[in-house]
């Protein structure tokens, strides 16, 4: 199992740089990392299913997504143990909501806050092997 781990300021940086378009590229890696994890996409769907559903729906799908994204880390956290874990659940769904009524950026926020507890899984994970060998 091979999750990369990206650093969540870049991962906000390229979304402003790219307007967005860098996203694309990161959903579809979140999805597969989460799919390595649990064994099924954070949705249960398809990436490129859900990437359609969010264009015909015009964004509205995202927040869903992105509700969906953050109960699965929650959900990793809370298997781990891990002390301190944050649910970004509710402040997912109102960045994104934020974003969506007045046109700013604060959804791009929300993946920097879920790479960012994804790293912390995949830390966990590695470091878990080690505590035990040690």
């Amino acid at each position: 199992m091979h999750i990369e781990k990206r650093d969540p300021g870049i991962v906000l940086v390229l979304a402003l740089f790219t307007c967005g378009f860098y996203l694309v590229y990161w959903y579809l890696r979140m999805y597969e990392e989460i799919e390595q994890l649990v064994g099924e996409t954070p949705t249960g769907n398809n990436f490129w299913l859900d990437f359609v559903l969010y264009i015909v729906s015009c964004g509205l799908f995202g927040i869903w997504v992105d509700y969906k994204i953050s109960e699965r880390l929650n959900v990793l956290q809370q298997q781990r143990g891990m002390t301190g874990a944050t649910d970004s659940t509710t402040l997912a769904v109102v960045l994104d909501i934020a974003a969506y009524l007045t046109g700013m950026f604060t959804n791009y926020v929300t993946s920097a806050i879920q790479q960012d507890q994804l790293n912390k899984i995949v830390q966990q994970d590695v470091a878990k092997p080690q505590l035990a060998a040690g």
